[in-house]
């Protein structure tokens, strides 16, 4: 049978780095066969990389997150422009708009202008785009829609069903993760996970964050991704071996494997 693939997974942040061959063995012990590590920062970035480079469970995807630009430097952005020119870097993400009502909150203006960047740089290098968007459907398909030259994939989608087809018609994957599994009251997304067309949908952990049931209250990690296929076979109606089969197709015809 074929493996698992977590299409996007924090394990190079500060949370689970300190025990990433940890991390990796309880992944292999679940099946899985492949992480794209989502890289925030620059130096995790130079360390997903490293491990790419000897072992090809590993891609690599890096960027600047909406959240973090307020710290972010001119300096860095050059940086990152060279990184992602890398054969291990294989998408630019996570990048997108949130307007949750954070304590301290980036405004809007600069999500846009580092947002609208990075994706001319996605374009440039002819690689796919990692999306995040949270509070933000309207202007971050806007953005899109305007500068967008390369498919991607919607990352922990929750963008609801209504609006799923633009992304769609823009090249984009849906992936969903541990938040269908006890947001079931998001009526939305959970049409969303059945309605998603077979060709176009991946699955993910975000670890360690968004861990799902019946795991919450531990550090999320790869290899409780198959809680996430679990509930979209349910709720699909389809078997566990299809659902691998078609997110495996999927993420390798997206990364031009």
């Amino acid at each position: 049978m074929q493996g698992i693939i977590d299409s996007h997974a924090h394990i190079c942040g500060a949370q689970l780095y300190p025990r990433w061959e940890e991390v990796v063995a309880g992944a292999k012990t679940a099946g899985i066969e492949k992480i794209m590590i989502v890289c925030t920062e620059l130096s995790e970035a130079e360390r997903a990389i490293r491990m790419a480079e000897r072992d090809p469970m590993f891609d690599v995807a890096c960027a600047f997150y909406p959240n973090d630009l307020l710290k972010v430097a001119e300096d860095d952005f050059v940086r990152l422009e060279s990184l992602v020119r890398k054969p291990q870097v294989k998408a630019v993400g996570e990048i997108g708009m949130d307007y949750y009502p954070y304590e301290e909150m980036v405004p809007a203006d600069i999500q846009k202008e580092a947002f609208i960047r990075q994706i001319r740089m996605a374009n440039e290098v002819d690689k796919p785009v990692l999306i995040h968007m949270r509070l933000a459907t309207d202007d971050t398909r806007r953005y899109m829609k305007e500068n967008l030259k390369v498919p991607g994939i919607m990352h922990c989608y929750s963008g609801g069903a209504e609006a799923m087809q633009d992304f769609l018609d823009m090249g984009m994957y849906i992936s969903f993760s541990g938040n269908i599994t006890f947001e079931l009251d998001d009526e939305s997304t959970q049409r969303a996970v059945k309605e998603v067309p077979l060709d176009r949908i991946l699955v993910e952990t975000d670890a360690p964050s968004l861990t799902p049931a019946p795991m919450q209250g531990k550090e999320n990690e790869p290899r409780y991704i198959t809680y996430v296929i679990e509930h979209i076979c349910r709720v699909r109606n389809m078997k566990r071996e299809e659902l691998i089969r078609a997110v495996n197709e999927n993420y390798r015809r997206l990364m031009k494997e």
